[in-house]
């Protein structure tokens, strides 16, 4: 019972979310569908009155006309509601495909990020993505369509049986075969199908990299395409193999149950044709005999077949509603709205990335006051990144706190929170957009603010990039959209970086290598303005060239996941420390 209770409400969701799609074009799908599940019906029977008439046409009077006529508008009707119904459809499933991605899409923004480290996790997007508006379409029509078939099969078993009892009943008997090795099939389809999913996305992948400009350069410099070309042709005849395979017997075993159920029909053909030769029935009763018994084996069939896709479908819907129902940053947000320059505490935090056991940081405690400008240093993999991470709350941390104003991070309002800091990662982002709009992301409502744009662009050193532009601002940058898009340096794209986490205009800025692909003189020119043109406000920089931070209020010295010194500059230095032995270790490159 709980099963099927389950079952029906998921069967509701999937109608009301389906409804709600497109309230217009649901009831116009469903008006189609049951005017088309009588009409042929009723066809059957006047054709076989027209079939009787014309043996007997003496008798027959004007019925033969008339039949004949409203024969010929139902079938005029049908192709009227066939043309109709397939409008319908199309645009039916644009709305739903719209609406689908729109949740997804939504969804997909506000999921934690620890939902990307994960390989399973990110299966499950795909099998989502994959799978969302057609299992949602077909839960919804594959109800109607049981509905359908069940009351086709009910009028024609009634029509057979009536005829001769038997015959009915040896219709849907002969149905049990197709019934139990149609189930089996489709589960097993659902397995392989979940099974392969791993392996289609590493063939997708090696497929996709010749179609992505970032990897075209090492593919020609290296020679690497015939390496990918040969994964992806290995990968495609593993999965040709195990498909095929099963094709094959698909086939042979669909071939003779096929065979086995049109026996009822080579049957009820045998047993009308012997009474249509001795005159116990007509022509028109042979005829509409056999399309009864044929249209209940067909349509016996396709319930058989719906219900199993449905059941199948259920599996399906059953994991494309764990993701829907999955809990995103916004659940776990609290309600608390920081100040614009608070004072940020880690007390005793550890913390390590989903899926790993390796501890990122350990015991890690700091605090960054107001108004401070920081610098955070250490080697690769120490942990830097991972802390301006968990500022944001990208992640949250095993054990310990982190504070903002005294408060745990955990109470105030996710968003709100983010909103406060103006950020270049270290990984910066090109976007194939106008400038104004890559600039503005951070604060879009602000995008037609030119003299905004300028400032930003001033500050950070776009502007000698776009000085000879001729569409300014509104110029496109890279290609994939514009054949005469502006293809940057990777410098020149971290300049463009800078410049939209300067836009944001924020009281607090957290730039994670500001200036690893820059040139010097625009390097120093970023921490001229970060130190001087920026009084008041709050920093946090992360740089492996020390001499970017020797300006810093406080310095951060982080090794093996916590912190071992902080001071500034020349206190560090007077410790003769770690940071003493790091700085001089690039001091002594320039000498």
């Amino acid at each position: 019972m709980s099963k099927i209770s389950e079952l029906l409400k998921n069967i509701c969701y999937a109608v009301e979310t389906c409804f709600l799609a497109s309230k217009f074009y649901f009831s116009m799908k469903l008006v189609a569908m049951l005017a088309t599940t009588a009409i042929p019906l009723l066809n059957y029977a006047l054709w076989r009155e027209i079939l009787n008439g014309i043996v007997d046409y003496e008798s027959s009077d004007n019925r033969v006309i008339v039949c004949l006529a409203l024969y010929l508008a139902l079938t005029m009707l049908t192709y009227i509601l066939n043309n109709f119904s397939s409008y319908v459809e199309n645009r039916y499933t644009d709305e739903i495909r719209i609406y689908f991605d729109k949740i997804l899409m939504e969804k997909t923004s506000r999921v934690e990020l620890s939902f990307f480290d994960s390989a399973s996790e990110n299966d499950k997007l795909n099998y989502v993505r994959s799978h969302v508006v057609s299992v949602m379409y077909s839960t919804v029509w594959q109800t109607f369509s049981i509905l359908s078939s069940a009351v086709n099969v009910t009028a024609t078993l009634i029509i057979v049986t009536a005829y001769k009892w038997w015959l009915g009943l040896l219709t849907l008997a002969l149905l049990v075969p197709y019934l139990l090795y149609n189930q089996s099939y489709a589960k097993k389809r659902m397995r392989m199908e979940k099974e392969q999913l791993r392996d289609n996305r590493k063939k997708d992948y090696c497929y996709n990299v010749f179609f992505n400009s970032d990897v075209q350069f090492e593919i020609k410099l290296y020679g690497i395409g015939d390496f990918f070309i040969r994964r992806y042709k290995s990968l495609w005849k593993k999965l040709y193999r195990i498909n095929r395979r099963e094709d094959v017997r698909h086939s042979i075993i669909s071939l003779l149950i096929l065979l086995l159920n049109l026996a009822s029909e080579a049957i009820v053909l045998a047993v009308s044709a012997l009474e249509a030769a001795v005159g116990l029935i007509g022509v028109g009763d042979l005829q509409y005999n056999l399309s009864m018994v044929s249209t209940l084996r067909s349509e016996a069939e396709s319930l058989v077949s719906s219900v199993n896709d449905f059941a199948v479908e259920e599996i399906n819907y059953a994991a494309i509603h764990e993701f829907m129902r999955m809990k995103t940053e916004g659940e776990k947000s609290g309600t608390k709205i920081p100040s614009e320059n608070p004072k940020i505490e880690f007390c005793g935090v550890s913390f390590h990335y989903p899926n790993s056991e390796e501890y990122v940081l350990r015991d890690c405690s700091f605090t960054i006051n107001p108004h401070e400008k920081v610098g955070l240093i250490g080697v690769n993999g120490a942990g830097k990144s991972t802390i301006v991470k968990l500022m944001f709350r990208l992640y949250d941390p095993q054990e310990g706190q982190i504070l903002l104003d005294g408060v745990d991070i955990k109470e105030y309002d996710i968003y709100a929170l983010r909103r406060i800091f103006g950020v270049l990662f270290q990984d910066y982002v090109t976007y194939s957009l106008p400038l104004r709009e890559i600039i503005a992301l951070s604060d879009f409502d602000e995008r037609f603010n030119d003299e905004k744009l300028r400032r930003a662009c001033d500050i950070s050193g776009a502007s000698e990039i776009i000085k000879d532009w001729n569409d300014g601002f509104d110029s496109v940058l890279g290609r994939n959209y514009e054949d005469n898009g502006k293809d940057l340096s990777g410098g020149q794209w971290q300049t463009v970086g800078l410049a939209r986490a300067y836009f944001k205009d924020s009281e607090y800025m957290v730039l994670d290598e500001p200036s690893a692909a820059l040139d010097p003189v625009s390097e120093d020119r970023i921490f001229e303005q970060l130190y001087h043109l920026s009084e008041g406000k709050s920093s946090v920089t992360i740089s492996h060239r020390l001499s970017n931070t020797t300006l810093a209020d406080k310095i951060l010295v982080i090794e093996d996941g916590h912190i071992i010194e902080e001071g500034s500059h020349r206190e560090l230095l007077m410790k003769n420390g770690r940071y003493a032995q790091l700085f001089n270790l690039q001091a002594e490159k320039y000498v």
